[in-house]
């Protein structure tokens, strides 16, 4: 669950939105070496028989990663070497064979071990699923018959 901030008319409010993927990630820096190591896969969770499309993910890695050497089981993988950032655009999340990014990370020889392993950030699209929890009511209309006479 992550707690995200909404507008309710003109209020701030929060509320608790369930992500409908999860992801289980293992990226570690060795102490003594240039090297480290980056494992990444991600499953749906809760989207109710919808298909998740679109995915990316995107990675920032720190400075003293020089380069990367991964393998993707579904979609493809960049590295900017000017940004330090991965992503990763896996499309369509198939259930049966969920998507892996694993591979090595090449550092700076002799820069120290960074202090914090780097944020994933997901963007997704579900087609007509509303992750906020906000629902909304089908659109009605109505008709008038007006019967309009002529006098002579």
């Amino acid at each position: 669950m992550i707690l995200t901030e909404a507008s309710c008319s003109s209020v701030s409010c929060f509320s608790l939105v369930a992500i409908p993927v999860y992801v289980k990630q293992n990226i570690s820096f060795l102490e003594t070496g240039s090297c480290g190591r980056l494992d990444i896969t991600i499953g749906p969770k809760q989207t109710m028989g919808k298909m998740v499309e679109a995915l990316m993910v995107t990675i920032p890695m720190p400075k003293s990663v020089l380069s990367v050497n991964l393998i993707a089981t579904q979609g493809t993988y960049t590295f900017d070497l000017t940004t330090k950032v991965v992503l990763w655009d896996v499309g369509k999340l198939n259930p049966q064979k969920l998507p892996n990014l694993r591979g090595s990370l090449s550092m700076q020889v002799g820069a120290p071990k960074p202090e914090e392993n780097p944020s994933i950030n997901i963007d997704l699209k579900i087609q007509q699923l509303a992750i906020s929890g906000n629902a909304q009511r089908p659109v009605e209309t109505k008709t008038k018959v007006y019967l309009t006479f002529l006098l002579i």
